[in-house]
Order: structure tokens, then C-alpha cells, then sequence
């Protein structure tokens, strides 16, 4: 059996495969916690259109998540779902990462982006997660 990790930074993808033999511990000091991902749409919850660009909802969410987080992740990604009357919609979607974040403060974080941003609903995933900041050894 392989155990395959994930690591996303920014833009970039790493994919390491490791054998049952190997851990994510042998790649260095392993945290466990809770991970936060939040999903905004972009849509308003009046009109079902985007009424920002999206570069500046990313900017005025930037200056909401450091308020309340000491980082984040985000990334771009596209929605689809049917209204309220049946009808498919497209929406651009930011896709936040927190670890290491108590609840607390994504809560204060999507509290102040659902009003800000007119959301009906921020949908937020939380999942248990093993980490490691990983550093070449010498």
C-alpha cells in the first residue's frame, strides 16, 4: 500500500509518494490539527451576478483573513449550482486554506465576508490533518 501526500503552495504542486515503511514523520516533525477550508462565492446573493472584480474581492478578503489569521491560502477555482428556480449559475469561487486557526476566527472571518460580499451562505469544510513543514536536510 502507498500513502500519497499533497502540498500545495501558491501556484505550485508537490505529489510525494511514500511506502507504508515511511511516514510523513520521517520527512520531519509532524503537527496534528485542525484545517479550515472556506469556500466564498462571488455571486450576490440579490442579484446572482458578480458585482466585483475578483481581484478586488481577493484584495478586501486579504486585508479581512490578517485581521483574524496569522495565514491563509487561497485559491481561484469556478462554481456551478442551480438557483432557487432551477436555473445552472456559474460563480467564481475563492477557496481559502487555514491551519492552524482556531474556529473562533474563521467564524469572525466569514462573518465579516458574508455582509461585506452580500453571501447567503459561506460553505466552510473542516478536516483533521497531519502536517509537516518540510526542509531539505544537509
Amino acid at each position: 500500500m502507498l500513502y500519497v501526500l499533497f502540498i500545495s503552495i501558491v501556484a505550485c504542486s508537490v505529489v510525494v509518494i511514500l511506502s507504508p515503511k515511511d511516514s510523513l514523520r520521517s520527512l520531519g516533525k509532524v503537527s496534528n490539527q485542525k484545517k479550515y477550508t472556506m469556500y466564498l462565492g462571488t455571486n450576490d446573493k440579490d442579484t446572482l451576478k458578480q458585482e466585483l472584480p475578483t481581484e478586488t474581492i481577493r484584495e478586501q478578503m486579504h486585508e479581512i483573513c490578517m485581521r483574524h489569521a496569522d495565514g491563509y491560502t487561497v485559491s481561484i477555482m469556478e462554481g456551478y449550482y442551480r438557483d432557487g428556480e432551477g436555473n445552472p449559475t456559474h460563480e467564481v469561487t475563492l477557496v481559502y486554506v487555514f491551519f492552524d486557526t482556531p474556529l473562533e476566527s474563521v467564524k469572525k472571518i466569514m462573518d465579516e465576508a458574508q455582509v461585506k460580499f452580500n453571501q447567503s451562505s459561506i460553505l466552510l469544510e473542516e478536516s483533521k490533518s497531519k502536517s509537516i513543514f518540510y526542509q531539505k536536510k544537509d
